[in-house]
């Protein structure tokens, strides 16, 4: 592929942000896990909700809010909307900023469970990389944009 042409779904998170998700919901505030899928795969909110709701029922009733996500049902709900979603191991828990700066992640885009929360990060390589959650649209990430938080969990986005 060239230059020009997005080689994943999840190249997408870039192009839309937190705040149009909010808008999408008449301006309330939505809750991370579906948030981080819909920006992943490029979708609605509402659809990010049917994918979780399609990969595990039992789990996220048809009328009710989605403000708990799993991690399974995360990378289910992303291979389910196409955008392969490989875990990867986590050694101890170390801070997002650690984990960035230690130089062994690829260049990229992550699905990252932080304790109480998940964001996607699009790592640019020599420890720079920029958050988009449910709050922030590429924002640097920092002390202040969930870089102390504690990694759980970290899949690669893409092939």
């Amino acid at each position: 592929m060239d230059a020009t042409t997005p080689d994943l779904p999840s190249q997408e998170a870039g192009r839309r942000g937190a705040e149009a998700l909010a808008a999408e919901r008449g301006g309330v505030l939505p809750w991370c896990g579906p948030a981080c899928i819909a920006l992943a795969a490029d979708c609605s909110y509402a659809i990010a909700c049917t994918l979780l709701r399609t990969v595990a029922p039992e789990r996220y009733a048809p009328d009710a809010e989605i403000d708990t996500t799993y991690w399974r049902d995360m990378v289910a709900a992303l291979d389910h909307a196409g955008v392969p979603a490989t875990p990867l191991s986590v050694e101890g828990r170390p801070t997002l900023l650690r984990l960035v700066r230690q130089g062994t992640m690829e260049p990229g885009f992550y699905l990252v469970r932080v304790t109480g929360h998940f964001l996607l990060l699009r790592l640019h390589g020599f420890g720079l990389a920029e958050v988009h959650d449910n709050r922030l649209s590429g924002a640097v990430l920092s002390t202040r944009t969930h870089g102390l938080c504690r990694v759980t969990h970290l899949a690669r986005l893409g092939g």
